[in-house]
């Protein structure tokens, strides 16, 4: 499936690839950038959790998790303060 997710720093609008995927016996979704490159999250205690290694910062996770769940783009975050 296709999400758009708002990159929290910026308010960049991306638009993503989000596929079930199972990964070292954890069940999750694989999000991939148009550029081919991805990353591998895991949903636990109740928020998104990257479980492969790559550092994606919390409110980029916030944003697809709100954007997996169907939510309006207006209830993602935009705040500077998540910048890395």
């Amino acid at each position: 499936m296709q999400i758009e997710v708002k990159e929290p720093g910026t308010g960049a609008l991306l638009r993503l690839d989000a596929k079930t995927e199972n990964y070292k016996g954890l069940h999750g979704m694989r999000i991939r950038y148009p550029n081919g490159a991805s990353f591998f999250i895991v949903a636990k205690s109740g928020a998104w959790r990257s479980a492969d290694d790559h550092h994606v910062a919390p409110g980029f996770l916030a944003n697809i998790g709100l954007a997996l769940e169907g939510r309006k783009l207006s209830e993602q975050i935009v705040d500077h303060e998540y910048q890395d």
